[in-house]
């Protein structure tokens, strides 16, 4: 009997025909007529081109894949032969990138894209060109941003040093900074107290900054050092300065980082690989993509960019890059304007001050490989203004060139700047040239004393070289030339070279060379590290001839406190040797320094330092905290060990407060406690933070430690009969738990008086109080209770 065979897929069947085909006595005549038996007619039978045209269009529901990537996506598709028919809404949501002027469209009419139809499993793949596949961006973001914090508190850091010599002549100073911080920011001032001839108050600086993390901004009133570029000197001023701060945000990288880009066939695994180490990787979809990650470094490097397919096969890459720190990555501004009046006599009059001036600067990245820079500066009458540019050639180094011009009567000069810089990982090469007119001026030089004259002509001429050779050390090369109009030439030539021996010992040897006065100085000297400390011993000679032999030894102190210690002798062309000598003992609380020093009238000395600490409602006293600093509380909880960033800073005191006198500012530092030794019944919910701390500020970590008293108790009514199993308790209104077997009720956390409410079975509410001791080490057992309604 014959049959008709029709295609897989959905085929629509008249209904006249399916009736037909199910009508009892229903047949065909031999002569092709059709014979109804009382029936309505019967379609006609299906002709050979009929099932050929059946054949060739099949309408199937597959799951797509994307150069063997599953897309999770199941599409209606047209099967016209060898050729299919789909919807370009789900070609684009299987991540495809085209355009097509109409809703369905041919797969083969698309250049670069192939269908495989593969039956069994109703799938239905397709190997498209890179450019339908989206692009991937690999790493590259900058790191999580964590705001600072900072409560409200003060400090005192002081470093006192006393000397005498054996003539009975003493001489005492007490330097000080007093710190106030809090939201508002901080209020800094420093000063001396001295003894003896001249004795007197020195202040130095006094200063109020606040910071602003979001928009990189740092604003300072009162003693200030300017902000400025690299070729521009800063001056102090009292007066006021707002600029941008990249310090506040360690997360953001503020120099262009090269990217790495490829295209992935398949599904795949990208690994970055510089110098040998493996830096980042990351899976990738077919596809073009773009690796941005790279460690903050500086100079010339080779990155390998590996990809390996999902079916393990593997090409790599080799990519060179060049870094450079001196310029801004695209669209980022780095800013500073300042204005006050000039700081003099620092360090000798308290309330000094001069002229009025101003001081602007700025540096933008206007591409990669691009940063512009501008200056300008008033005082008096003198107006200055400047601009340069940073460039990166390529992967051959930097050059940045810079010209300034003054203005004013006794102003009327510039100033060109010109530098290039090549670091690579075992070579680096510097040059600069600068040249200075006759009638040049600008804030610096007036600070130096320069008002009103001419500095006269300068030109300074430099040339640094380091080579890496390898297991013979590494080799320093630099010459330098200063020519001046109103001042000494100079020319000098240097050599350093650093030879490694065995384990950390070294051999430095350096060599000058004077060519105005046409003069040698060198110096060799060993070092050995020797139990726990450095010894170093050598040889030196100056330009003047003189020869000098030097032996000392330093053993720094532990990193958690102790003793350290320093000894040198040195002698001068076989002459008496001149001896010194310290020892250094570091506690929590404070540092102590003595010694001695001198030839033939030895002259003592002894010193102290370290920091009052006013926060959260106590005194600490610590080494000198220098920025930002953490107090640890435990929630009254003593004698818990605290780490930062996994190293032991001490246990908490009988307060259970720590302070970490020593945090860096502005990064997410991690702070642990060790509950290991803690007993039982204490409940440590957190256990490890991360916290940035403001610069110059404090801030509060706290840890809710919490003492858990638990207790046990049998409940039994008022007939003397244990509470049912099941029974709901309510402990103190706001807790709940049920009744045990044999009338046992457990309190995870009781209080010093207790009262509980049980719903019995039958509907009622029995009451029962207690006493306890919340402070308890152990299990409470209260043995039997009594539940009365």
């Amino acid at each position: 009997m014959a049959r008709a065979i029709f295609p897989p897929g959905r085929l629509r069947w008249a209904p006249a025909f399916a009736a037909a085909l199910c009508s009892p006595g229903g047949a065909y005549a031999a002569n092709g007529d059709r014979r109804l038996d009382g029936y309505a007619d019967l379609p006609p039978p299906v002709r050979p081109d009929d099932v050929a045209k059946l054949a060739a269009e099949q309408r199937l529901e597959l799951e797509l894949f994307v150069n063997g990537l599953q897309t999770g996506i199941v599409a209606a598709v047209v099967k016209q032969g060898g050729r299919f028919r789909m919807r370009a809404g789900d070609l684009r949501r299987a991540g495809l990138l085209f355009e097509a002027p109409g809703d369905m469209l041919f797969l083969d009419e698309l250049e670069g894209v192939r269908a495989d139809y593969d039956a069994l499993t109703q799938q239905l793949h397709l190997t498209v060109s890179p450019e339908y596949l989206p692009a991937q961006r690999l790493g590259g973001a900058d790191r999580e941003f964590r705001p600072a914090q900072y409560d409200m508190g003060a400090l005192l850091n002081y470093d006192l040093y006393v000397t005498g010599g054996n003539r009975g002549s003493v001489q005492a100073s007490l330097w000080h900074e007093a710190r106030i911080f809090g939201s508002a920011g901080i209020f800094s001032t420093t000063g001396a107290i001295r003894t003896g001839a001249g004795k007197r108050y020195v202040r130095f600086d006094s200063y109020w900054r606040w910071s602003d993390e979001r928009s990189m901004t740092t604003i300072e009133a009162g003693d200030i050092i300017t902000r400025t570029l690299p070729y521009a000197p800063a001056v102090r001023l009292g007066g006021i300065q707002v600029s941008r701060d990249f310090s506040v945000r360690p997360d953001i990288i503020t120099y262009p980082l090269p990217e790495f880009a490829g295209n992935a066939a398949l599904p795949s695994t990208v690994d970055l690989v510089v110098d040998g180490q493996r830096i980042a990787g990351s899976r990738v979809n077919p596809g073009p993509f773009t690796l941005g990650t790279l460690p903050p470094i500086n100079g010339y490097g080779q990155a390998n960019l590996i990809v390996t397919d999902m079916h393990g096969r593997s090409v790599a890459t080799a990519l060179p890059f060049y870094v450079s720190s001196a310029l801004l990555r695209p669209g980022l501004t780095d800013y500073s304007v300042a204005a006050g009046a000039f700081r003099r006599n620092y360090g000798i009059r308290n309330f000094d001050y001069g002229g009025f001036a101003v001081s602007a600067s700025a540096r933008h990245g206007v591409t990669r490989g691009l940063t512009l820079e501008v200056r300008a500066e008033v005082a008096d009458d003198m107006r200055l203004a400047g601009g340069g540019a940073v460039v990166k050639l390529g992967n051959f180094g930097t050059v940045s060139a810079a010209y300034s011009r003054s203005f004013g009567s006794n102003a009327n000069g510039g100033q060109l700047d010109l530098s290039y810089e090549y670091q690579a990982r075992g070579f680096s090469i510097g040059l600069r040239h600068t040249r200075r007119g006759s009638g040049y001026l600008d804030l610096g030089l007036l600070d130096r004393g320069n008002r009103g004259d001419r500095p006269g002509r300068e030109r300074l001429s430099a040339a640094t070289a380091s080579v890496s050779l390898g297991s013979a050390g590494t080799l320093g090369i630099g010459y330098f030339e200063l020519r001046q109009e109103r001042g000494r030439d100079a020319r000098l030539a240097n050599l350093a070279w650093a030879i490694p021996l065995w384990g950390e010992s070294r051999v430095y040897a350096s060599l000058s060379r004077d060519f105005i006065d046409r003069s040698w100085s060198g110096a060799l000297t060993l070092s050995i590290p020797l139990g726990g400390g450095t010894l170093n011993a050598g040889v030196a000679q100056d330009q003047d001839g003189r020869t000098g032999v030097r032996a000392d030894y330093s053993r720094p102190v532990p990193t958690e406190g102790g003793f350290g210690w320093n000894a040198s002798a040195v002698s001068e062309d076989g002459g008496s040797p001149y001896l010194r000598g310290d020892v250094i003992w570091r506690t929590q609380p404070v540092q102590l320094r003595a010694g001695a020093y001198g030839r033939d009238d030895v002259t003592g000395w002894f010193g102290a330092s370290g920091s009052l600490v006013l926060m959260d409602g106590s005194l600490f006293a610590a080494n000198r905290v220098s920025d930002a600093f953490a107090v640890v509380s435990t929630n009254g909880e003593p004698g818990i060990p605290v780490r930062y960033e996994n190293q032991l800073i001490g246990t908490t005191n009988s307060k259970g407060q720590l302070l970490v006198p020593a945090a860096s500012a502005y990064y997410p530092a991690r702070y642990d406690i060790d509950t290991l030794d803690l007993p039982a019944n204490v409940q440590t919910p957190v256990v490890s933070q991360r916290v940035a701390i403001a610069a110059g500020s404090g801030h509060v970590i706290r840890f809710p430690v919490a003492h858990m008293a638990a207790a046990r108790a049998t409940l039994r009514d008022a007939a003397g009969a244990v509470i049912p199993a099941g029974a709901a308790v309510t402990i103190n209104g706001d807790r709940s738990t049920y009744v045990g077997w044999d009338g046992l009720l457990f309190i995870e956390q009781v209080a010093a008086d207790n009262r509980i409410a049980v719903s019995l079975p039958d509907g009622t509410t029995c009451h029962a109080a207690f006493a306890a001791d919340p402070k308890a080490d152990a299990i409470i057992e209260l043995g039997n209770v009594t539940c009365r309604p």
